[in-house]
């Protein structure tokens, strides 16, 4: 009798205990499943092209995080590896878990609204850290800390936000490559992203060789390399911070590798099966120079006299035979009262973040740009025929919108203005500085101005249109160009102004459409006719887009 009394105990605490663990999932899963499918097209861009093979999918389109799958792979190998070889013990700290737990949530909440999907992706982050500290205590956070840290690496930053970074060090890597290059013989020369060799031979150092894919995966690699080292303290730290220039130097060796076999084979050999071997061997370059770096800082202290005491990496913590229910204990620290109510919040918190992310229209809408603008243009007097020019697959993936227009508009007897907006209902990602694309690009921008363009006529009156100008110098060609950027109701020459306006009217339910309105047209032969022609072009058109845009 008594031991059928003891069976349904154990059952019934087994069935709560499954029953608390697994609508702690659900909920979790249900709270952050949209963001991490907005995450998973972040690490492959390419993934809305279903007309593409499956693994091109996954190769194509430029992503810096195309590692993200295996930071969270590598966090729950590292979490299972510490419950089964450390000693964690199980002494809630309520009130602390109950407070991140409750932040985490409402940061998350407050980005569903705002549609910032990388801050929801850190709540995530929070959010596990408050139920550990709620379930299973201070201590066992102390343990946990590095593989929950370490999910920050798989957290797409929104790309313009680091485009800089990615700019210079796409420069410093080609710089140090071609100079090494020249150094071991190959005669090279570098123009923007372009490297020239001899036999009318050239490369572009594409986006994915710049060192910034790198540089973000070697952080990861190098936390990672930090964590198990026998260096300890400051010196970790450092070694952790090596990673940047470890990354710079391991690209410009690449680039060495690839400039070499352009010049002795082909260009075809370089960017093909070699480029994509190199990519993996940049990690087993890095590798040794992490080692050595280790090497290095532990035999100079050895050499100076304070030699670095190595001690283990988990020495005073590890399991003994006392700890061989630890597993059992912490699955059944979710089962109590806390661990019931705090699958029910998060639950609740799962659907708040349903709701908020249901009421966001999707940013692959229909082109209402095309329909806002006739393709002929009455532009000071004189009639401009547009003729569209389809953007490709890998620049919309990069846009994360379809809705644009680009189009060549020519008038007689006058030079061409190229014309380009792009615009979405909803979407701040969907617009990125000219700047960088056209430094990028090769080109050397020579002039930049902030100026006002007088009587645009918009759906509220004459408005003064803020814009900025650039001149642009590319080989023995002048450009010139003019955009602005559309932010709800209003116009700005900032992209900062622009996001944080979006981002302030998604909050408000007001307008949060956006766009970046840009014509160009050659300038060689007058600078202020090219101007002049921007100018009175720009009017025309912001004032057709101003009307019939929302």
């Amino acid at each position: 009798m008594n031991d059928t009394v003891s069976d349904r105990h154990v059952g019934a605490r087994g069935w709560r205990t499954g029953a608390a663990w697994g609508l702690l999932a659900v909920g979790l899963i249900a709270a952050f499943a949209h963001n991490f499918w907005e995450m998973w097209h972040r690490w492959f861009p390419a993934w809305r092209n279903r007309r593409w093979s499956l693994y091109d999918r996954f190769v194509e389109g430029e992503s810096y995080y195309t590692h993200g799958p295996l930071v969270l792979v590598v966090s729950l190998l590292i979490v299972i590896l510490l419950i089964r070889h450390t000693r964690i013990p199980a002494r809630p700290s309520r009130r602390a878990g109950w407070i991140v737990l409750g932040l985490g949530l409402l940061v998350h909440l407050a980005s569903c609204l705002a549609r910032i999907n990388f801050i929801s992706c850190f709540a995530f982050i929070g959010v596990l850290a408050g139920l550990i500290l709620l379930l299973w205590g201070t201590a066992a956070l102390r343990r946990l800390w590095f593989p929950l840290a370490f999910l920050a690496f798989m957290v797409p930053l929104p790309e313009v936000s680091i485009a800089q970074l990615n700019f210079r060090l796409k420069m410093i890597a080609a710089n140090w490559g071609v100079a090494l290059a020249n150094a071991a013989g190959v005669i090279t020369e570098r123009s923007g992203n372009r490297v020239f060799l001899q036999g009318e031979k050239s490369l572009v150092i594409a986006n994915i060789c710049n060192g910034l894919r790198t540089l973000i995966s070697l952080l990861a690699f190098g936390a990672l390399y930090a964590y198990v080292c026998r260096l300890r303290g400051l010196w970790r730290i450092g070694l952790f911070a090596m990673s940047v220039p470890v990354a710079v130097v391991s690209n410009s060796l690449r680039i060495v590798a690839l400039i070499v076999v352009a010049d002795v084979w082909t260009v075809e050999a370089a960017t093909g099966a070699f480029h994509d071997a190199s990519g993996l061997m940049i990690f087993v370059l890095a590798f040794g120079l992490m080692f050595g770096l280790e090497r290095l800082v532990l035999g100079v202290r050895r050499l100076v006299g304070v030699p670095a005491k190595v001690v283990p990496l988990f020495d005073g913590v590890l399991r003994t035979d006392a700890d061989a229910s630890q597993w059992p204990r912490l699955v059944r620290a979710g089962a109590g009262r806390a661990g019931g109510v705090a699958a029910v919040v998060v639950c609740l918190g799962a659907g708040g973040a349903w709701w908020l992310n249901r009421s966001v229209p999707t940013a692959w809408n229909e082109q209402m740009a095309a329909k806002a603008l006739p393709k002929s243009l009455k532009v000071d007097g004189q009639v401009w025929r547009g003729f569209d020019r389809p953007l490709d697959a890998r620049t919309l993936t990069v846009l994360e919108t379809s809705d644009y227009v680009n189009r060549q508009y020519v008038g007689v007897g006058a030079e061409a203005v190229d014309f380009c907006v792009i615009f979405s209902q909803d979407n701040r990602k969907g617009t990125h500085p000219p700047d960088l694309c056209l430094e990028g690009g090769g080109q050397d921008i020579i002039g930049k101005n902030d100026v006002r363009i007088p009587g645009v006529v918009g759906r509220r009156g004459p408005i003064s249109l803020p814009c900025r100008e650039l001149i642009v110098q590319s080989r023995h060609r002048l450009q010139h160009y003019l955009y602005t950027y559309k932010c709800g109701d209003t116009y700005t020459r900032s992209f900062w102004r622009q996001q944080f306006v979006i981002f302030t009217n998604g909050l408000l339910n007001r307008n949060a459409a956006g766009a970046l309105i840009r014509v160009s047209t050659p300038a060689t032969g007058d600078l202020e006719a090219a101007r002049q022609r921007s100018r009175a072009f720009l009017r025309v058109v912001v004032s057709h887009l101003d009307r019939n845009l929302p």
